[in-house]
C-alpha cells in the first residue's frame, strides 16, 4: 500500500495532532470505505477513543492519496 498526502491532509493533521502512522492504520483496516463528493472515498475508524476519518482518492489499487482528516468525539 502506498500512501501520499495533500497539503491540506498535512495541514489538518498538525492541526489536529494525528500522526502519519494513525492515517496508516485506517487505510491498512478492514473497515468499509464510503462514497464522500467530489468522487473522492471516506473511511474511518475509532483510535483512541475518537473516530478518524480519512478522505482519499485512488489512483490505481492499493495507491491512495489523502485528501484531507477528520477528528470526531473527542
Amino acid at each position: 500500500m502506498r500512501v501520499t498526502l495533500s497539503n491540506h491532509a498535512r495541514r489538518r493533521m498538525r492541526e489536529r495532532n494525528v500522526p502519519s502512522e494513525d492515517v496508516e492504520h485506517v487505510m491498512a483496516g478492514r473497515e468499509p470505505a464510503h462514497p464522500s463528493p467530489k468522487s473522492r472515498t471516506l473511511r474511518g475508524r475509532t483510535l483512541g477513543g475518537a473516530r478518524l476519518e480519512v478522505v482519499y482518492t485512488e489512483a490505481r489499487p492499493e495507491q491512495f492519496h489523502i485528501v484531507t482528516v477528520k477528528l470526531l468525539d473527542r
